[in-house]
This record gives C-alpha cells, structure tokens and sequence, in this order.
C-alpha cells in the first residue's frame, strides 16, 4: 500500500540531487521489507449503515487542453460537487460553477470553461468533491518500510544518504500527499492517506550502501458503493390516503438533477 510513496520517494531524490541519483554512475534507490499491521482499535471493523458520504477523485488534466470532458468514477449523490485544480506538490485552487459544465444527460461527465483569467499552468489534475451513496468504514495500518541506498564506493554512498535525508525530512509535507492513493472498482472503492511518515532508524550493510528505516501511518476508507436500485434518496413522501398525483409539490430542481 505504500506503492505511491516508494514513487513519490524516488521521484524526489532524483529531481532533487539529479548529480547523485541519475547518470551512468548514479546511486540508486531500493525499497525492501515493507511490513505493517492494523491498529488494534480498527482490526476488526463494521461498516456502517449505507447512506451519503464523501467522494474524492483525481482526474487527470493537462492545462494546454482543459476543456475534457471529464468522467467521475461513481455516479454522484444529489447535492453540491467541488471541482480544484491540484499540482504534483498538493497545492488546490477551486474552479468557480461558471468554470464547470456538469452533462445534463450523464450525471458523472462536465467539462471545463475556464474562465480567462485563469491560469492552468502547473497543475496536472482535477480534485473532485462529491456525495455517493455507500456503505463504509474505516481500517488504520502502521507499515516498517526499508529504504537502501548503494553507490560504487563508501563516500559516494555515504555523501548519498546524508543528502537524502536533508531531502527527505525538508519536503515531508509534499511526500506526505504525494504517499496517498485511491483505488476505485465498479463495486468497491479504497482511499488510503498518509496520517504520518517517520525516519526511525538506519544501518549500514555494508561499505557501498545504506539502509533507512520508515515507519509510516495509514488511514484507510474503504467502501461498498451501492447500486443504481439502492439508496436512493426520497424526493416525495405520500401522506396516508392520498393518491400518487393528486396534489403538485415543487422539488428544486438541483436535487432531481
């Protein structure tokens, strides 16, 4: 489950201390040993009843072509939709419901009309919030992740290590985000976020590398989302004795959209 941190992890290093980690003689980066268990308080979970909860999606966006359309992974409950442009590093700008065109006949397709002030430039996606109808619950996990580094010699290595840890622990707030994830099927969505990311121990194998030990917290929602004959919200209850029809009710036309 920590895939995106091992990502984002190497991704850094190389960006980073390019002269080190890339090259024909470059360190390299290894993940190793990733172990983990759940907390005690969610190892044996219960879902609770289905009803609206909160969905997030990702949706790739490239700013030279912004229009779309766009498609959300799961069919939205009535209700208000927060569209964000979102770069690499986290940051999130909200998109104004003028800049959002939703598809009057597919509730999960809009596109986009920027609005001319807008600038784009820097952000590689869409954050979309939103209601779905689900059942959920919540699992929490602590991983040991190994992280080893090598190089052709003890200097190279140890020069290695010493400037990955000044990386590391001077852009955890970015790691931290970029460590999320969000895995969705037809049936079943599953959305882990990094509570916390920890360098607790090292060790040096031997002379040419470098081990780091990472201890890092998730906090996963996982969800059973229902089916297009359930949950449904109640537009119109009818009183005892009445009959279907006879008196007109005016339904804002945002929930029945």
């Amino acid at each position: 489950m920590l895939l995106a941190l091992e990502t984002a992890i190497d991704s850094l290093l190389k960006s980073a201390l390019p002269a080190i980690f890339t090259g024909g003689a470059a360190a390299t980066v290894t993940f190793q040993s990733e172990v983990w268990d759940f907390d005690p308080l969610s190892a044996d979970p219960v879902a609770g009843e289905p009803g609206p909860e909160d969905a997030t999606d990702d949706l790739s966006f490239n700013p030279a072509l912004p229009i779309g359309p766009y498609t959300l992974t799961r069919t939205p409950y009535p209700g208000p939709k927060r569209v964000y442009l979102r770069s690499s590093a986290g940051d999130l700008v909200a998109l104004g419901p003028s800049e959002v065109i939703w598809n009057p006949l597919n509730a999960v397709e809009f596109s986009l009309a920027l609005k001319a002030t807008r600038d784009a430039s820097g952000f590689d996606h869409l954050r979309v919030l939103y209601g779905v109808v689900s059942a959920a619950t919540h699992l929490k996990t602590k991983h040991r992740l190994t992280l080893q580094i090598s190089a052709a010699d003890a200097a190279t290595v140890e020069k290695a290590l010493a400037l990955a840890l000044a990386v590391l622990s001077l852009n955890h707030a970015a790691l931290m985000t970029q460590g999320s994830f969000a895995w969705t099927s037809p049936g079943y969505q599953a959305q882990g976020v990094l509570k916390t990311l920890k360098l607790v121990a090292g060790a040096s194998p031997s002379a040419t590398s470098r081990t780091l030990d990472i201890a890092v917290e998730v906090d996963m929602r996982v969800e059973r989302l229902l089916g297009s004959d359930e949950g449904k919200p109640i537009l119109r209850i009818l009183s005892p004795g009445k009959v279907a029809g006879s008196k007109t009710i005016d339904i804002d036309p945002a929930v029945e959209a």
